[in-house]
């Protein structure tokens, strides 16, 4: 593992986080405080197993019996899953089946007599068998993390890792980083289980089953969960989705497996059968991903009664609001469908390793795998994708999502052969009568989810009202038999009723190395989720080529010799809750970056709160400071953009703006050559037009109680008062100290916009509930990059600038290497997976080592008209370059275009198609009838 620059040395300063803080929660008898271990106390010591229901517990309410207790056949790994599962079925009365259908599932212990002895035993007086299921947690959050859950009841994470929120790990488009972040949440979410002090004393299973990631489409810029997914492009989004449902549930092993060279012996970790078109794996998973909200739900405004108008015939269905879903229920036909094309390629053309072209400095870290309880019996309940789904609190086309059996029964499960669970969100089964009205009672609405394929209720709305609805004809008992029939097979999927003891390889002294490596690693996804807007006094985003070609010295990165003191504006500069967005739990510590400019060795000048103070205040004490640089740091919070609340306005708060105005005009008063710096944090796009060219002083913009001479005015009208925009998401527990290796150069960026940053206008033209994602004539101009043709935005889909510069040069048309020099996958990939590739040489032609992003477009010949995208993204690749040299990077065309948007209007695209490298579209090839390419002359290009 090397990074650009050293990690935090131990005895460097961090600020340890009060887990009390946390918002909208307090402590008290309710809440159960699950701490995982502590960094600063490492223990040797392993832990003993988890106590589930296969394990022998001395508590369980028996007395003593002369009768012989039997091992139960539900905890029989030797039998047939099904076998196991009906066993528990027909054990289980109607009542106690429907106490099972809640998100917190009570425990249930019974004996139950059988004549038959299995145990040789003489005893005349047969056998028994106890039936003991502890009481379950199945609502549980990782989506950046483990995160609280504030229900039923509230329990707070401690001491675990926040990673920035998904908006910005979506930023970094980077594939290794995502596998390695679910990895890292992977393992901790087992911790919470094994490491339990007491199991004696245990009343409630913590849980395998996590309901994370959201994979539904930011569709608009106003949503307040927008924030929890990767962004605006569904290739972008299935690629994570796909990525982090693997890595989650089995580990960062199982892209190792997909994506390369595998490190760990075939027979251990990949279905050894011949049967090719088998993509399971043959060991178990270790948690469960659910992946939410099914479907087309991307507003919070009226969510529990609003109903989503997305035919599902329609092009938008296909090709934006379903496809993310098909990758998490597809996850390793979709993971080795990308990683196959790119081995096959490179490793039979230049013998270079795949993982080489990742923009990742961690390395690859695969612990043994868990082998698979039942290998040659692993038919039905391997999982080669998600193993949850959520449905929605909107309803689709009139019907509520989690009464529709047209999405859950008919498109999950007979079309995509989905065999896991799916969980209503919370309430939503209450919602059917109480604010859809779709129901006429709470009785009817059990039966109406039931029928439709609704397994687990988070809530208890099923528990409370199930039997009355068995009573009165709206259910019936074989959908409940089968609702448990899909929980225990994910349970049994799990280990969770195996009676052997579950060997995670988590021992505490490993789990210690583990949390080290996590907290390096969340730095290392807050450093490529930074995204530098402008550097300069030019408008970068309409004139591209200035920043190039300019003798202009750029602003940043800010250096510590010469930018010493340091003026520090805002109300995000030093606070801590802000950093961690939402879904968080408590981490050990959580660096702000007043903190983090601190621990470079800088002199801050911090002015506080500074919206109460009257704006001649404020400039005096800017000017007073001077200060090197001022850097001015601004945003959203979870009170302006959360669950529950949509933002009204695509602009920075008006006291901000001010802020913004105030401060930036008298650090260029006190020094016109200071730059001044506008840190944005936020979850959701910004309009930040206003500042892209900068803000020249004038009356128009000062208050009144500020006085300026007129020599003032004349000085200051030739500076930009604004040089330098970074945005970031919310960064996460390391997210100030990232932001300050980022200003001061420790760290090249290399973030990416994955929304289009629309103008304060958008809300005028485009209304919030309508769904269609296409253009319709001058009054309706489309959502997202791919459609909207409403004028220009403030900064496009794929937008990032770096410190240093870039050339691409598109090197030749690839073809499929020779027979004799394929590996043995490689045949078995057949051609078609290896067709149409191109390699895009990525020149480092600056001064400074640097990550890159490479984003690839495709156009048809009829893009932007009749409902065609205007360009679609088909390929991303991230690739670390050292100053002065170049990396390759490979993109599969034909195997990209089918896991696009472009692949489900191919027929009406038609060829020939163009490709375009970069997000400004700079150059394009063409691809001519027979997809090869019709110009083979070397194309160069200077780009961002």
């Amino acid at each position: 593992m090397s990074l650009d620059f050293p990690l935090q040395k131990t005895g460097e300063t961090t600020n340890h986080y009060d887990s009390n803080r946390l918002s909208k929660q307090t402590h008290n008898d309710s809440i159960s405080s699950l701490s995982l271990p502590s960094l600063s106390s490492p223990s040797k010591t392993s832990e003993p197993p988890r106590l589930g229901p296969c394990r022998f517990n001395p508590n369980l309410p028996f007395e003593k019996t002369t009768i012989a207790i039997v091992h139960p056949p539900h905890c029989n790994d030797s039998l047939p899953t099904e076998e196991r599962i009906q066993y528990l079925i027909d054990n289980l009365s109607t009542k106690e089946k429907i106490s099972l259908l809640g998100h917190d599932s009570p425990a249930i212990t019974k004996r139950i007599r059988s004549n038959n002895n299995n145990n040789n035993n003489n005893n005349s007086n047969g056998s028994e068998t106890i039936l003991h299921l502890p009481r379950y947690q199945w609502w549980n959050e990782g989506l950046h993390g483990m995160a609280w859950t504030n229900c039923c009841p509230p329990r707070i994470h401690s001491n675990v890792t926040v990673f920035p929120q998904v908006i910005g790990l979506g930023a970094t488009f980077n594939r290794t980083l995502w596998g390695r972040v679910g990895d890292a949440i992977g393992k901790e979410a087992v911790a919470v289980v094994h490491h339990d002090r007491d199991k004696t004393k245990r009343t409630m299973h913590p849980g395998l089953t996590y309901w994370t990631p959201n994979v539904n489409i930011f569709r608009d810029p106003r949503w307040g969960r927008g924030q929890e997914t990767p962004g605006e492009d569904p290739y972008l989004t299935s690629h994570y989705a796909a990525i982090m449902v693997l890595s989650l549930q089995y580990g960062m092993e199982a892209l190792d497996v997909l994506g390369e060279e595998p490190n760990i012996d075939d027979a251990t970790t990949i279905d050894s059968r011949t049967d090719e078109s088998r993509t399971d794996f043959v060991y178990k998973p270790r948690i469960a991903a659910t992946c939410k909200h099914y479907a087309a739900y991307s507003l919070e405004t009226n969510r529990f009664n609003f109903s989503s108008y997305v035919p599902y015939d329609s092009r938008d269905w296909e090709d934006t609001y379903s496809v993310a879903f098909r990758a998490c229920l597809h996850a390793v036909e979709f993971a080795k469908n990308y990683y196959r094309g790119r081995r096959a390629f490179v490793a039979g053309k230049t013998g270079e390793s795949v993982r080489e072209h990742d923009g990742s400095d961690f390395g690859a870290r695969s612990a043994e795998p868990t082998k698979n309880h039942d290998k040659n019996n692993s038919t039905s309940l391997e999982y080669a994708g998600a193993m949850g789904i959520m449905c929605a609190y909107n309803a689709v086309n009139g019907i509520p999502s989690c009464a529709n059996a047209h999405l859950l029964k008919t498109n999950l499960r007979r079309v995509n052969g989905f065999h896991g669970y799916i969980v209503s969100d919370c309430g939503a089964i209450a919602n059917l009568y109480y604010t859809h009205h779709h129901a006429k009672s709470y009785e009817e609405a059990v039966g109406m989810s039931l029928r439709a394929g609704v397994d687990l209720d988070c809530g208890d709305t099923i528990q409370t009202y199930g039997m009355s609805a068995l009573e009165q004809g709206y259910a019936r008992i074989e959908d409940v038999d089968g609702a448990l029939r899909n929980l225990f097979g994910v349970l049994m999927s799990l280990g969770y009723f195996d009676g052997e003891d579950v060997d995670s390889g988590n021992t505490m002294s490993t789990l210690v190395n583990d949390w080290n490596e996590h907290s390096e690693l969340a730095f290392e996804a807050s450093l490529q989720s930074m995204v530098l807007l402008k550097n300069g006094p030019h408008d970068v985003a309409k004139h591209p080529s200035v920043e190039l070609h300019s003798t202009m010295p750029n602003p940043l990165p800010l250096s510590p010799a010469k930018h010493k003191k340091i003026t520090l504006v805002g109300p995000l500069a030093d606070d801590k809750e802000a950093l961690l967005g939402n879904y968080h739990g408590a981490p050990s510590f959580i660096i702000t970056p007043l903190q983090g400019l601190q621990d470079l060795g800088l002199h801050v000048h911090h002015i506080g709160d500074s919206s109460h103070v009257s704006n001649s205040t404020l400039c005096h004490a800017v000017i007073s400071s001077h200060s090197d640089a001022t850097i001015l740091l601004m945003g959203l919070n979870q009170t302006m953009e959360s669950e529950d609340l949509d933002r009204t306005s695509l602009l920075l708060p008006q006291t901000q703006r001010e802020i913004i105005e105030i401060a930036s005009t008298c650090s260029k008063m006190a020094n016109p050559m200071a730059p001044v710096i506008l840190v944005v944090i936020s979850g959701g796009p910004i309009d930040l037009s206003l500042y892209k060219s900068g803000i020249i002083v004038n009356d128009s913009i000062v208050s009144s109680d500020v006085v300026f001479t007129e020599h003032d005015a004349v000085s200051n009208n030739s500076h930009d008062a604004i040089d330098a925009i970074m945005v970031t998401s919310y960064p996460g527990q390391a997210g100030g100290k990232a932001l300050a290796h980022v200003l001061y150069g420790k760290y090249n960026p290399s973030g990416r916009l994955t929304t289009t940053m629309y103008t304060e206008s958008y809300l005028t033209n485009v209304p919030l509930a309508d769904m269609r994602m296409r253009p319709n004539g001058l009054r309706y101009p489309g959502r997202t990059y791919r459609f909207y043709d409403g004028g220009d935005v403030a900064y496009p889909f794929g937008w990032g600038l770096s410190y240093t510069s870039w050339n691409y040069v598109i090197e030749e048309q690839a073809k499929p290497p020779p027979i004799g020099n394929r590996s043995k996958d490689d045949n078995d990939y057949g051609n078609s997976t290896v067709e149409s590739v191109i390699s895009v040489q990525v020149w480092n032609t600056g001064e400074m080592d640097g990550s890159h992003t490479v984003l690839l477009f495709i156009m048809g010949p009829n893009a932007g008209r009749n409902g065609e995208p205007i360009k679609s993204l088909i390929g991303f690749e991230k690739v670390f370059v050292p100053a002065g040299q170049m990396r390759r990077v490979y993109f599969n065309v034909r195997n990209a275009a089918s896991q696009s948007s472009f692949d489900n209007n191919a027929d009406e695209f038609g060829l020939p198609l163009m490709l375009a490298v970069g997000p400004t579209m700079d150059f394009t090839i063409v691809i001519n009838n027979s997809m090869e390419f019709a110009d083979d002359r070397n194309g160069i290009l200077s780009r961002i």
